[in-house]
């Protein structure tokens, strides 16, 4: 078993998803974006975006580490993309419906240019193009979380994860 990566825009449930993923597979669970700041594996931060510029070497470098040391890790990030394809096992981008991604983003109070932001990235599939494009679409697959369970996403990840359900490749 290697890795599996969790993707998706905010507020598709990635980190709820990994969290019943991490206790179901008995794997440990990390945030890249956590991960990336407790271990300085950035550049800058950007004011005007108000995040971190992550510096993709050193991320890449030693979440391949982590995962020599320990073996496999649930990875929740929406820029997984930046994992070695050799150390994945699979990459499921979360999706979710625009209008309820609006409302599950405005009822964690963000700002509107940023709910919009987010939004857009979602119509737009840029987490999964992004996935597909680093790391070839034999090893992506979407999941729809649309007015789903925490725990029904994640049986249809275990069922994809241990071969009892298959997908098509991502095109």
């Amino acid at each position: 078993m290697k890795c599996v990566g969790i993707s998706g825009t905010p507020g598709t449930g990635k980190t709820s998803v990994g969290k019943h993923l991490s206790a179901k597979m008995g794997i440990p669970m990390i945030e890249l974006g956590n991960y990336v700041i407790e271990n300085k594996l950035y550049l800058y931060f950007d004011e005007l975006r108000n995040s971190y510029v992550i510096d993709e070497d050193k991320v890449r470098n030693s979440v391949r580490r982590l995962f020599e040391d320990i073996g496999p890790l649930i990875v929740i990030s929406h820029y997984v993309e930046v994992l070695p394809r050799d150390i994945l096992e699979l990459v499921v981008v979360l999706r979710r419906d625009p209008y309820e991604l609006i409302s599950v983003l405005n009822a964690r109070g963000w700002r509107t240019h940023k709910v919009a932001e987010n939004v857009e990235a979602e119509l737009l599939s840029v987490c999964t193009l992004n996935a597909v494009e680093e790391l070839g679409e034999d090893m992506v697959v979407e999941v729809d979380t649309t007015s789903r369970s925490v725990s029904d996403v994640a049986e249809e990840i275990l069922e994809i994860v241990y071969g009892e359900k298959t997908c098509l490749p991502w095109s």
